[in-house]
């Protein structure tokens, strides 16, 4: 293996060494918030009280509440940092040591390769990493953060835990609050619905009496505060029967027709005269060849 590479590995894992101390202060921090949150809301008291933990032991769920806290500090500090081991460590590195920008990762890329440029460029990363350190590639800022809010919230779950009565919410409380958000959320469910405008649509009535929904002049809709009339008229029964139907009025008469459609389109106004001097014999003529010629 490249010496540089068991160089690379040594700082990684110096580096998860480094964030895994950080999940534990996670885990403690979210365990003191949780456990000392059920001590104030009195947890015990409700479980004791509940009939599903009725068959269970007094001893049991005396130590529920830090069992379920801690079951959620675990979940908790694992969804913080299930990142950790996908995080890039040479690109983490090139940010925190400029000198090794770009050369860190050609080099790690090129691992598997050996010639004269590379086994140089791997020489040259090799002699910057021994200044590399993993305590620097996680920030003071971070770590110090951490430990005061661990020192803060351990010294608050700690407190509480002493003297839990004095800290507790009395369970007469909670459950007074708790009547008065489900009463008010009930009423808010059954209040009645208030409409704005005419009552609703009769429809049993609709069209029999001339004062129902579609007669009449109902404000239906207010439209900008002022009612909109969208009535309609009432009509004349079944229907409007039109006046008294003449046909003589309007016979169609029909006109004479005129020689061109029996003779031919091809004659036009000005041989009209000429045709009509002409005989039987040759009309028909003109006729049948005009056929003819059509259907050329």
């Amino acid at each position: 293996m490249n010496d540089f590479l068991e160089k690379l590995l040594k700082i990684q894992s110096e580096y998860l060494r480094r964030r895994q101390l950080l999940l534990i202060l996670d885990l403690i921090s979210i365990f003191s918030i949780f456990y000392a949150s059920f001590l104030i809301f009195q947890m015990e008291y409700f479980l004791e009280h509940s009939s599903l933990f009725l068959s269970i032991p007094i001893s049991i769920i005396k130590i529920t509440p830090p069992i379920l806290a801690f079951i959620i500090a675990i979940i908790g500090a694992l969804l913080m940092h299930k990142n950790d081991y996908k995080i890039n460590i040479p690109q983490l590195i090139e940010d925190k040591y400029p000198e090794l920008k770009e050369k860190l990762r050609t080099a790690y890329d090129n691992r598997d390769e050996t010639n004269i440029i590379v086994d140089a460029l791997k020489s040259l990363v090799l002699s910057g990493l021994t200044v590399v350190s993993a305590s620097k590639l996680i920030a003071t800022s971070v770590v110090v953060t951490k430990i005061i809010l661990v020192t803060i919230f351990i010294s608050g779950a700690t407190t509480v835990s002493l003297d839990p009565q004095k800290y507790s919410i009395p369970p007469e409380t909670l459950i007074n609050i708790s009547n008065t958000i489900t009463g008010t959320i009930g009423n808010a469910t059954n209040e009645t619905i208030i409409f704005l405008g005419p009552p609703p649509v009769d429809t049993d009535k609709v069209g029999i009496t001339g004062s129902g929904d579609i007669f009449g002049k109902p404000n239906i809709a207010p439209i900008i505060g002022k009612p909109v009339d969208l009535s309609l008229s009432q009509g004349l029964g079944e229907g409007n029967v039109p006046s008294e139907y003449k046909p003589d009025q309007t016979r169609f008469i029909r006109s004479a027709a005129f020689p061109v459609d029996v003779l031919g389109s091809n004659v036009s106004d000005g041989g009209y005269s000429i045709l009509m001097k002409k005989t039987e014999t040759e009309k028909k003529l003109i006729e049948n060849y005009a056929v003819e010629r059509s259907k050329i």
